[in-house]
């Protein structure tokens, strides 16, 4: 059965972009004497020119890779994220989970520096603003999840990834592993190589719209 987000794709389910420009085929960002300020700056700024239409394709090529290489337990909880400032959407994943009565969580920001709370969600949960303006639910109990997928600002072959600087994924991922950490990204949010320090939290996987990159043990 094709899933519920590629149903608009099935004659053809990976249509040919006109995208990137050729400007993001050149060479590849490397660290060099880069900073992460200046390198997230490079990176969200080069999300932000992908047009409307490629994001919409990209969520669904990104939704038909993770549900060829994850096979979700039944039981298991998928914790998501609201998407915002043209971040990959993980919507189409979460609902295609929903339908198959899998449980799937958004985060709740509890505070600057804590890790992050994950509570119930479906379509129908009610969302309010929380902390930086972001939609999350309204309440709900606490959930551990099994799977986290995680937004970046840009990522690197050896599974690193680049946030956006207040460091709530990194407290998070070590608060409560063990899970399966899953970035998700559009193919030009890669970097040749990103600065790492010693909180980074490297992901396990990492899906954009075109590849499935594996770092470790991803097995539930």
């Amino acid at each position: 059965m094709v899933p519920t987000c590629l149903q608009g794709l099935a004659d053809n389910p990976r249509p040919r972009l006109r995208w990137p420009p050729s400007i993001f085929l050149e060479k590849r960002v490397t660290r060099q004497h880069l900073s992460k300020p200046a390198l997230r700056r490079i990176f969200l700024e080069r999300r932000a020119q992908i047009p409307p239409d490629i994001r919409k394709i990209s969520a669904d090529k990104a939704c038909e890779l993770f549900f060829e290489h994850i096979k979700v337990p039944a039981g298991a909880i998928v914790a998501g994220y609201w998407p915002i400032r043209a971040e990959l959407d993980d919507l189409p994943i979460l609902l295609e989970l929903t339908r198959l009565k899998r449980r799937c969580a958004l985060p709740h920001v509890a505070g600057e520096e804590v890790p992050l709370v994950f509570r119930a969600w479906h379509e129908t949960t009610p969302l309010v603003p929380g902390m930086y303006g972001i939609q999350e639910p309204a309440v709900g109990a606490s959930l551990k999840p099994d799977i986290i997928l995680v937004p970046m600002a840009a990522f690197d072959v050896k599974g690193h990834r680049l946030g956006y600087g207040a460091g709530f994924y990194d407290r998070t991922l070590k608060a409560i592993r063990p899970l399966l950490a899953i970035g998700l990204a559009y193919e030009e949010q890669l970097c040749g190589s990103l600065p790492v320090e010693e909180n980074d939290v490297r992901m396990d996987m990492i899906i954009t719209d075109r590849n499935v990159y594996r770092f470790g043990d991803t097995t539930l």
